[in-house]
């Protein structure tokens, strides 16, 4: 009996030892080709997720930009509230001597007295100059003392400032709308207001598009951004804002065009003929006519 528990207590020693059981040092870790699997395992699901990643991010910058399209437009209506329904046109809104862009060293690039300042009749409405920045425009050219102040500009056929008058071949007549009765064809909520225009493409305050080119021969002005996975940010005249994607895609018919930073004109969308243009037409049904 004696025998049987000091062979169970060297056992029970023998199992507690420091050294039973040890695994040799060169079977710790992972292998190279352990490791190699795990990096090819992390490089997919990144390459997964950065899409994803991205266009959440677009998506952001255009809930944001919406919103401040949707600012400026509100401020646009309450202007022709106290203006006995009078329209605020784009050399009203902001002062274009004070902010016109280029890709030059002016500091009209920089400098928001002319969106905010004394002699621009959004500041009253709306005083913020943030609101004139898309978000997804990150454009400036070397010469640029820094991050230009506005992305966006107002539809040139509002407030009479430009009165522009085209004829076109379906028998529409295009004109500068002056006050809000102006506006019932096509309607409030289908006459656009601001726009985020094209960087190259963007200078005074307004937005002008010459309606009424026989199709076969439409032709761009300026030309819209496309900063929203080819799509533009646009507000209208009855208060809503939304996203639209542009249709015409591919070389120089396209509405989606590179940045070159080239303020001069012409541009290639001045003298391309566009021929039958969606885009351009849709712009064509987002104008006041008769």
């Amino acid at each position: 009996m004696l025998a049987f528990k000091k062979t169970s207590r060297a056992r029970r020693f023998n199992s507690l030892s420091p050294h039973r059981g040890r695994v040799s040092s060169d079977q710790v870790g992972f292998t190279l080709i352990e490791l190699l699997v795990v990096i090819a395992i992390i490089a997919i699901l990144a390459a997964m997720l950065l899409p994803v990643l991205s266009k959440a991010k677009a998506r952001g910058q255009g809930i944001s930009c919406l919103n401040n399209t949707r600012q400026l437009t509100m401020g646009w209506i309450m202007f022709e509230g106290d203006n006995d329904e009078h329209l605020m046109s784009g050399s009203e809104a902001v002062d274009k001597n004070l902010n016109s862009m280029d890709w030059t060293a002016s500091i009209k690039n920089i400098d928001t007295l002319g969106l905010v300042g004394p002699t621009a009749g959004m500041a009253n409405f709306c005083p913020s100059a943030k609101v004139y920045k898309c978000p997804a425009d990150n454009y400036q050219s070397s010469a640029n003392p820094g991050p230009r102040t506005r992305s966006l500009a107002m539809d040139g056929a509002l407030g009479g400032a430009n009165n522009p008058t085209f004829v076109n071949q379906n028998g529409r007549t295009y004109f500068a709308a002056v006050k809000v009765g102006d506006l019932n064809i096509p309607g409030p909520a289908n006459v656009f207001v601001f726009l985020d225009e094209h960087a190259d493409s963007i200078n005074d305050a307004v937005f002008m598009e010459d309606p009424g080119y026989a199709p076969g021969s439409e032709k761009w002005r300026d030309l819209p951004a496309s900063y929203h996975n080819g799509s533009g940010s646009l507000s209208f005249a009855d208060g809503h804002s939304e996203i639209h994607k542009w249709l015409a895609r591919g070389g120089l018919f396209s509405t989606v065009q590179p940045v070159k930073y080239v303020s001069s004109t012409p541009q290639p969308w001045n003298t391309v003929n566009l021929g039958v243009n969606a885009d351009y037409e849709w712009f064509e049904d987002h104008m006041p006519y008769r």
